[in-house]
């Protein structure tokens, strides 16, 4: 994220106006040329056309066939939505600011009953408004709603509509085919030069499911080794220790892989320091997933064909009996949920979750502060166009969006005996972390330790020598950071690193 001061913010909105004026004033100048009139030299009279094809050819066809397209449902019975109605408002620790947040900031004096009836239908029938045959529920769920609050609903149906997360329409803002060629394109060059010079191998889909990801990437032509997934391509180290555990990397929104490739050379620099017995190296994957990275290509898969898919691409290089690392950051740490309530207890070591946003999705604030909020500082407006309006990644928080099925539970985080590390960002533009952190440390079942990321290296109860490593949760916090940003800096790392190197080498 970049900092928010006022001269960011200006050259934030300057370059989200610039992006934004191409395709417009492409479509201004093809009209006027068409009329026999030329105002620019050659080069730009091309691109002026080139990017007005851009526009009406794939832009506009793609926003309107995402926009159509149908959200997922799944069908529980009476008692399992019970369950889970129960299951949600239990981890809520305050339901005033659940459905102010889930209504979009409206207070909650504004609110009738239907309203809360209609966000209920949504949460639990996968329905934008309840039929009459799941009324008699829904009653229920709003008479139970309201004793917890401690307040009645006013009869009727006012004009505050719920955030309908999956079936709301989407919010996506076209982006020139210069920025994707250009500003992805050599993006994504750097970052497989940089991880090639890091000693992993690039694992590229087959060709004809290659040329399906917008803007191309030619470079991958040269990688050796195809991916036995259909759908997901990956960097891969090869696993030779004995002693130590592999690691699986999940990313979060943005531009791929790029934010993390220092932190995954730093970690295999460490991890060639820190063996000094000749017992091989870490293996590493890395997953790449096309639709949040800013890239024009197919959707994001569901739950059951990406664990599919991990699987498959996990079975592949023999990795079925290797108990896990799992380093997940920010969208990643939904797939991490994924596969801590999928996988048996011994296929799944410790877990490293990022700005997890799976903790607290089924508060709201993830989906508000993502797609609902008015932007106003230069990160928030950085958010915004480079990553909620992205084509790929609108869709795939929203009509691939299930919040039941992304939830990492309370109790999931008990039954899992590997150890665990949350870490924070104290600025956090996404996620609450400030609430995360309260809800994680006052369950004493959990028993997570608090460790200030200043304070790691330091010895004593305040530092985090002695607490992450072994099989219990650690809460590490970044009170100065936004989301991501404790990959821009070595310093920042390092503790990450650190802890990656320890879950690594724990010994079951």
């Amino acid at each position: 994220m970049i900092p928010n001061t006022f001269p960011h913010y200006v050259f934030i909105r300057v370059c989200i106006w610039g992006l934004r004026a191409v395709a417009p004033a492409s479509l201004v100048y093809c009209a006027v040329r068409l009329i026999g009139y030329s105002l620019v030299p050659p080069p730009l009279e091309i691109l002026a056309f080139v990017e007005a094809a851009f526009y009406l050819c794939a832009g506009l066809p793609r926003q309107y066939v995402l926009d159509k397209s149908k959200p997922r449902s799944l069908q529980r019975t009476r008692q399992e939505r019970r369950e889970l109605f129960d299951r949600c408002f239990r981890n809520v620790p305050d339901l005033d600011t659940f459905l102010v947040t889930w209504f979009k900031d409206r207070p909650l004096d504004d609110l009738r009953a239907e309203n809360v009836k209609d966000f209920l239908a949504w949460g639990f029938f996968y329905k934008t408004r309840g039929s009459p045959e799941d009324d008699d529920e829904l009653d229920e769920y709003l008479h139970e709603t309201e004793r917890i609050l401690g307040r009645k609903f006013p009869p009727g149906r006012g004009p505050h509509h719920p955030a309908q997360v999956s079936t709301d329409p989407l919010h996506m803002q076209h982006k020139p085919f210069f920025f994707y060629v250009f500003a992805v394109g050599s993006d994504d060059l750097m970052t497989y030069a940089a991880l090639r010079w890091y000693g992993l191998d690039h694992c590229r889909l087959l060709l004809s499911r290659s040329l399906s990801v917008f803007p191309f990437r030619p470079h991958t032509i040269l990688s050796r080794h195809t991916s036995p997934s259909s759908h997901l391509s990956y960097w891969y180290r090869p696993h030779t220790s004995t002693k130590r555990r592999p690691v699986l990397f999940l990313h979060g929104v943005g531009a791929g892989l790029r934010t993390y490739a220092s932190f995954l050379g730093e970690f295999i620099r460490q991890d060639g320091a820190t063996n000094r017995d000749d017992d091989g190296q870490t293996g590493i994957i890395a997953i790449e997933i096309m639709p949040i990275s800013m890239r024009m290509t197919g959707g994001c898969l569901p739950r059951s064909e990406m664990l599919t898919e991990l699987l498959r691409i996990l079975h592949h290089h023999d990795w079925d009996d290797l108990k896990l690392a799992v380093v997940a950051h920010s969208y990643g740490t939904i797939l991490a949920t994924h596969l801590l309530q999928a996988l048996e207890p011994e296929r799944l070591g410790p877990m490293l979750l990022i700005d997890p946003v799976t903790i607290s999705i089924h508060w709201g604030e993830v989906p508000y502060n993502f797609l609902y909020r008015k932007p106003r500082s230069a990160s928030e407006w950085q958010l915004q166009y480079f990553a909620s309006a992205d084509m790929g990644v609108a869709h795939a928080i929203t009509r691939r969006f299930d919040w039941s099925e992304n939830v990492l539970w309370k109790d999931d985080m008990k039954r899992h005996q590997q150890g665990m590390t949350v870490v924070l960002s104290g600025r956090d533009i996404i996620i609450e972390p400030h609430a995360v952190k309260q809800y994680l440390l006052e369950d004493k079942e959990l028993n997570f330790r608090f460790v200030d990321s200043r304070n790691y290296y330091r010895g004593g109860e305040d530092g985090g020598e002695d607490v992450f490593g072994g099989r219990g949760m650690g809460l590490l916090w970044y009170d100065h950071a936004n989301h991501a940003e404790m990959f821009d800096t070595a310093r920042d790392m390092k503790p990450l690193v650190d802890i990656l190197i320890k879950y690594c080498s724990m010994v079951d």
